[in-house]
């Protein structure tokens, strides 16, 4: 198997919950829908077929045990009613979970049956008999700034130290490999140890590299980058009540380490990892 280049040694900072804390497990994922929106975009296979669906029913079952009073996942905060009621229609056994299709909601938002959110989030709701998810996500677009139209031709300043990298093309080909081979639940085990955690790191390096004397095109977006994920911490925390003891937040794996260290400075909140509850990988 292809594996990337290793980059700086990363140190896991996961906190001990204190009793008066909400536990957010941050549980990191792939997009099963191949959207091809990320700067490294797996290559999921059919999450419908008969086996996929079988590992993912196991994979639930292992969430189970983290006992979530809320179900958060990475959709459009402002479409949450909309979500909800095909969330219900789930719930209701109205539609099946390896039913191909695709629900349109306004906004030009729309929910594929075979996103992440559906086939986890929504299962792991619906087997607690939650009435609903929360979507907590405010969607950003870094590259949509006209400052970015001076580098068009050249591209980022080259790097002033050497230092180890991740070839994303690299990346991409292990890390299709390796979900060729292996369960959804072990996958999952895979994304959530801490090398994996990082692999989004290499969008730090280019972008902040981005800019010359004030135009600070690579620092904006980077901006932009943490707002969306303040953002979705925002709404986590207007999500709860006094009850909710227990998280748990379903997003893809890029934005893990960020909201780790956002949770952690939130005094109410205590990250919390989701490896207990996944398989040993195989």
């Amino acid at each position: 198997m292809l594996r990337p280049k290793s980059t700086a040694r990363k140190t896991p900072t996961w906190p001990t919950p204190t009793p008066e804390q909400v536990e957010v497990v941050l549980l990191g994922t792939y997009h099963m829908n191949n959207p091809g929106n990320d700067a490294v975009n797996i290559t999921a296979d059919d999450v419908l077929g008969e086996k996929r669906q079988g590992e993912i029913e196991a994979f639930v079952s292992r969430l189970e045990q983290a006992d979530p009073d809320r179900v958060v996942v990475e959709r459009p905060a402002s479409a949450t009613n909309a979500i909800n009621e095909v969330y219900e229609r789930y719930r209701t056994g109205e539609v099946d979970y390896d039913e191909d299709r695709t629900f349109e909601m306004e906004h030009e938002t729309e929910l594929a049956s075979r996103n992440e959110v559906v086939q986890v989030g929504f299962r792991l709701a619906d087997r607690h008999d939650h009435e609903r998810v929360v979507p907590v996500d405010v969607p950003e677009d870094l590259s949509d700034d006209p400052a970015f139209e001076a580098f068009a031709d050249d591209g980022p300043p080259a790097p002033k130290r050497d230092v180890p990298r991740i070839d994303e093309e690299t990346l991409q080909e292990s890390m299709d490999e390796r979900l060729a081979e292996s369960t959804v639940g072990s996958y999952h085990r895979f994304l959530n140890e801490e090398a994996a955690l990082h692999y989004n790191d290499g969008m730090f390096d280019e972008l902040l590299r981005f800019g010359e004397g004030t135009n600070y095109a690579g620092p904006d977006a980077l901006a932009r980058w943490y707002r969306r994920n303040l953002r979705m911490a925002h709404n986590v925390w207007q999500a709860l009540d006094d009850t909710t003891e227990r998280v748990l937040f379903l997003v893809g794996s890029g934005h893990v380490h960020v909201l780790r260290h956002l949770f952690t400075e939130f005094p109410q909140f205590c990250p919390a990892s989701p490896l207990p509850y996944l398989p040993r990988r195989e």
